[in-house]
């Protein structure tokens, strides 16, 4: 597994992580690699308490039913969840915003975005949600708060970043390898692309890719992904114009939602372990009533067992059913996009509420 040789590469040989080997994650993520490597025993005990931090935090943001719906996490997103260390970066960020909302003192927003910084140096996606965050809280008339809380922010995200830059390597070498990867075999985009014709996969059990994934090149593999990647940055436009608006608690955890959704089923990678970001989130959101999309993703992620990991080599070797079933998840996702956009872009502004009155 990758994660042992990361851990090898720290402790037995003492190289330094972008510097002195190729490392695709922020900084964050040497934690877990560090403490526990890719020992499946003690990554399970590790993401078993990330996701006590995620049952908790959903039951301060939806109530008792969000609480129990992050009971059904591990059969919904599989072996992911214990294998992976991405339930770390949901718990940052769910926390995160259980500070933000619920405010237990002073000082809680902030130590929110602090914790959405971390996340965001973990995996990057908690950066989008703290940016709809800030857009949040200014649409709200806390543009002061807002300020104060994006300085936190950017100086967790300093003070993580900073002694790599300071070694070299960072954050240079992990910007070109995300650049210079290819788009990823499960991944909408690559869906597209199967549908076109004329790519051709990276990658097989004899010939590693060297991104450790496999992926597509070829035929419109640049167009469609340039495509793709509009789309991303206009949904996250949308949603950033649309919680301004939007003062309520229920339009910024649709919008952490939505973002999350378009990063996943917009971007050019979509990993198996992705659905780990994506239920927790989901079960907040149904814990607050709002069930279209979370039902979406739960079958999205339940869809995603069906290929990964005992048939992953049919998809690589593109055999006609799991590049079908990839293609429905994907689509799955974006309907599950299409379906939160569109219930926040339907729960009223303030000025829609007083001109109706």
């Amino acid at each position: 597994m990758v994660y042992d040789a990361y851990h090898d590469f720290l402790h037995a040989r003492h190289l330094f992580p972008f510097r002195d080997f190729a490392f695709e994650y922020p900084p964050g993520a040497l934690v877990p690699i560090w403490l526990v490597g890719g020992d499946v025993d003690h990554l399970s005990v590790f993401m078993a308490g990330c996701a006590i931090v995620c049952q908790l935090s959903a039951w301060a943001l939806g109530g008792w039913r969000a609480g129990w719906l992050m009971v059904a996490v591990a059969p919904v997103a599989g072996a992911l969840v214990r294998t992976h260390f991405d339930l770390l970066p949901t718990a940052l960020a769910l926390a995160g915003l259980a500070l933000v909302l619920r405010r237990p003192g002073r000082g809680a927003v902030e130590a929110g975005l602090a914790l959405l910084a971390a996340g965001a140096m973990t995996k990057l996606w908690p950066g989008a949600v703290a940016a709809l965050v800030l857009v949040w809280l200014a649409g709200r008339g806390e543009a002061r708060l807002a300020v104060r809380a994006g300085v936190v922010f950017v100086a967790v995200v300093l003070a993580i970043g900073l002694p790599f830059v300071a070694v070299g390597g960072f954050p240079s070498a992990m910007v070109r390898f995300h650049l210079d990867r290819p788009v990823q075999i499960e991944s909408s985009t690559a869906t597209v692309l199967e549908i076109t014709g004329g790519s051709r996969v990276t990658g097989d059990p004899i010939r590693h890719d060297a991104f450790k994934s496999n992926g597509l090149v070829g035929g419109l593999a640049g167009p469609v992904l340039t495509l793709s990647t509009l789309a991303l940055l206009a949904v996250a436009a949308a949603l950033a114009v649309l919680v301004a608006r939007r003062p309520s608690e229920d339009a910024l955890l649709l919008a952490a939602l939505g973002v999350v959704i378009a990063f996943v089923a917009l971007g050019k990678v979509l990993s198996p372990q992705y659905m780990c970001w994506l239920v927790p989130l989901a079960a907040v959101v149904a814990g607050r009533g709002w069930w279209t999309g979370p039902a979406l993703v739960a079958a999205a992620s339940l869809m995603t067992q069906l290929w990964f990991p005992g048939h992953y080599m049919d998809l690589v070797f593109q055999h006609p059913l799991p590049v079908v079933l990839v293609g429905v998840r994907n689509v799955m996702l974006l309907l599950a996009l299409a379906a939160t956009v569109r219930a926040l872009a339907r729960w009223p502004a303030p000025a829609a509420v007083a001109r109706r009155t």
